[in-house]
């Protein structure tokens, strides 16, 4: 089982990452928000038809689309930053969680990404 800290230092480079995202991708309106992860919980029908793990994966892939080709981050801002407040939540609630924490290695390496090519490394 993780600990606070482990969990605390786990999402430490995801929430640097995403305030750091490069400034030509557009922050949107909360309302205009493609991702409104501010305002996040799984759908109450997925959970009880698949369970609340699985309704978590299931929002997370509505949300940021499909991972097939790698993660694409099309906005920055508060309602993306938010991301890591979801992780935090579900990560501490479905510790050990393998499909939660790919969610977390994913965002990282788009962020991660994104501010290499804008350093053009």
């Amino acid at each position: 089982m993780q600990t606070q800290q482990h969990l605390k230092d786990q999402l430490a480079e995801p929430r640097l990452c995403l305030a750091a995202l490069p400034a030509d991708i557009p922050i949107p309106k909360e309302s205009e928000s493609k991702y409104k992860f501010s305002n996040f919980s799984p759908d109450a029908e997925w959970a009880a038809d698949i369970g609340e793990a699985a309704a978590v994966n299931r929002e997370l892939e509505v949300r940021l689309g499909s991972r097939v080709d790698g993660l694409k981050l099309v906005e920055r801002g508060p309602e993306m930053e938010a991301i890591v407040h979801v992780f935090e939540t579900w990560t501490k609630k479905f510790p050990g969680d393998v499909i939660l924490e790919k969610w977390v290695d994913d965002t990282l390496e788009a962020a991660r990404g994104l501010i290499l090519v804008m350093y053009n490394v």
